[in-house]
């Protein structure tokens, strides 16, 4: 245990970024669980009062966070995608440290591995939210 400690508090920059990247994730999930979607708490309010494809995110994963779906569709379509996104990168970040800390595995293989991983998520996640954007952009 002292070991896997010693090694968290080390200079290794893979780790601090991992460390750094699931601190943020995580206050975005503690966030949607803080301010419900009714639009009465939420402290961030649109800066446009013209609808974009990321109109409604914010409440859109306050309802995912208490699991209500079908309401979180209502507020954004790419919701549901865009979540699982940062949800699976919390994860794939805790494993890296843990695997970092705890196992022999090899670095250079471990880091190709994320980066593969979180490219491909990326792109499934965001590829119909850009196209939207573009589109948007492009025809207005």
């Amino acid at each position: 245990m002292a070991v896997v400690l010693k090694k968290l508090f080390t200079n290794d920059p893979y780790i601090q970024v991992n460390i750094i990247i699931a601190g943020i994730i995580l206050a975005m999930l503690i966030y949607s669980g803080i301010f419900s979607a009714d639009g009465l708490t939420h402290p961030i309010k649109s800066l446009t009062t013209q609808p974009t494809v990321s109109t409604g995110l914010s409440r859109a994963f306050s309802e995912i966070v208490r699991l209500n779906f079908s309401k979180a569709i209502e507020f954004n379509v790419y919701s549901i995608h865009l979540f699982l996104f940062f949800f699976i990168q919390l994860f794939q970040r805790v494993t890296i440290i843990l695997l970092l800390l705890s196992s022999n595995i090899s670095k250079k293989l471990l880091t190709i591995t994320d980066i593969l991983i979180s490219v491909l998520l990326f792109l499934w996640a965001f590829f119909n939210f850009i196209a939207d954007q573009l589109k948007n952009t492009l025809y207005m």
